[in-house]
């Protein structure tokens, strides 16, 4: 967890915090539940935390710069794009995550907001 959601957790935990009063139906979005419903699932039941993506261009690209050793490169241009610590360790799997996370913050923001709400909702409820 970074410390800009450490700080939002702590902000929402606050007295007088939407987390202290109970959701209304309406305030409840339907990604966020179904967010935290899966949640739920990869630490409870066991789903699947692996996502594979088959595209033969991405592939190479990745081989690539595993190959010339631009992965470290890139990888600290995605974490730079998110506002996190620069770290020179970056594998793979890595670098697709941060590729996908600064993919959805540019283009649909408000689904990481959402996604930000339900991690933290789904911490509020296993407390």
């Amino acid at each position: 967890m970074t410390g800009n959601e450490l700080d939002e957790l702590r902000e929402l935990t606050d007295p007088g915090s939407r987390v202290k009063q109970p959701a209304k139906e309406d305030d409840v979005d339907e990604l966020e539940t179904a967010i935290v419903e899966a949640l739920e699932a990869i630490n409870q039941r066991g789903k699947a935390k692996t996502l594979s993506v088959r595209d033969e261009r991405l592939a190479a690209v990745i081989y690539g710069l595993e190959a010339t050793g631009e992965i470290e490169t890139v990888g600290a241009s995605l974490q730079s794009a998110l506002g996190r610590d620069v770290d020179d360790s970056v594998d793979r799997s890595e670098l697709l995550r941060l590729a996908l996370r600064v993919g959805l913050q540019e283009a649909a923001p408000e689904v990481i907001e959402t996604a930000k709400s339900a991690q933290i909702r789904h911490m509020t409820d296993q407390f």
